[in-house]
């Protein structure tokens, strides 16, 4: 019964870290505007960092290292954020927020695929034939797609943001097996951190500067990617995976794409056809079949053979009984 409501709480937290993460691309659309990607990035990390150093001090004895663990958490680290980001804000340079949201829905089947190969989790043939429906809708939203002002460079920008879904797909793996050991909170402190340190030296390689003429859009997009996102949506992410397989996880993160869609076309305006919303449809089709299991037999059926096996039963010592008269 715990388990189940560890489950319930953990899809509940993940879906609120899909909304937050759908609107943070455009969050992101407005930050990187004005302070540009790395920058950007750099603020967010940080922001969030000096809020989640807190509760460092009381977490720290209550995490179970093991030897080596320090390379693995490194290589959590890199994959996202840093790599992530990094991909992720140049790739917004060049396409729009609903397209870059498009392409996270190859991230369930990659996570799907590879924690089969490597954590030999199991999946079931309802997964992947729902993670492929949500594929097959993503790849029918692009191509129903025009293109915008909003967009310089469509191809590079959905290139640039496959690898960081590439990178996130690493994340996923190793987040799955060091939750087991790692608090939530802990992980994504973790993450805060690191990236803060990564993106740094960065900022000044490129010369970037902090103006004073920035608009109440670009502030309110940082405090919500530092606070809402690094906080709230990795915590939540991280929590997911310690409680439900790495599979599950990103067969819910095919809702991704909706949500983005659905924020680009609220806040700036990027406009959806026809055909879009029953490519939408489509991926959401393709989550629902893959979250639910296929009816069990009905009680009838189970009477039915119940009954069934005790024939077989009777007939058997039956016959049983007649073989020891005979012999007598």
């Amino acid at each position: 019964m715990q388990q189940a409501r560890q489950t319930q709480l953990a899809i509940f937290g993940l879906v609120a870290a899909i909304v937050l993460w759908s609107a943070s691309f455009v969050a992101m659309k407005y930050a990187i505007a004005e302070f540009g990607p790395i920058l950007t990035v750099f603020l967010r990390m940080i922001l969030a960092a000096a809020v989640l150093i807190f509760f460092l001090p009381p977490m720290a004895k209550k995490q179970k290292y093991q030897q080596g663990d320090w390379w693995l958490l490194g290589l959590l680290a890199l994959c996202e954020p840093c790599l992530y980001f990094i991909f992720e804000s140049y790739a917004l340079t060049y396409t729009t927020a609903s397209e870059a949201g498009m392409v996270t829905a190859l991230q369930p089947l990659m996570v799907a695929i590879t924690a089969y190969y490597f954590l030999k989790e199991q999946i079931s043939g309802r997964l992947i034939v729902g993670c492929l429906l949500a594929v097959v809708g993503v790849v029918w939203l692009t191509l129903a797609g025009t293109s915008s002002e909003h967009a310089s460079n469509p191809w590079l920008g959905n290139a640039l943001e496959f690898g960081a879904i590439c990178a996130a797909t690493g994340y996923s793996l190793l987040a799955r097996k060091l939750s087991q050991r790692y608090s939530p909170i802990f992980l994504t402190l973790l993450q805060t951190i690191m990236g803060s340190v990564f993106f740094l030296p960065l900022i000044f390689w490129q010369g970037a500067s902090i103006s004073l003429d920035v608009s109440a859009e670009a502030i309110m997009a940082i405090l919500f990617l530092a606070f809402g996102v690094n906080i709230f949506a990795f915590t939540c992410y991280n929590f997911a995976f310690k409680t439900m397989p790495a599979s599950q996880v990103g067969s819910l993160m095919n809702l991704l794409p909706i949500g983005t869609l659905f924020f680009g076309w609220l806040m700036l305006g990027e406009q959806l056809n026809g055909m879009q919303y029953m490519a939408a449809g489509l991926v959401l089709l393709g989550v629902i079949w893959s979250q639910t299991k296929p009816r069990h037999k009905t009680i009838f059926i189970e009477q039915e053979l119940a009954g069934r096996s005790l024939r077989q039963r009777a007939k058997a010592g039956l016959k049983r009984g007649l073989g020891l008269s005979r012999a007598h």
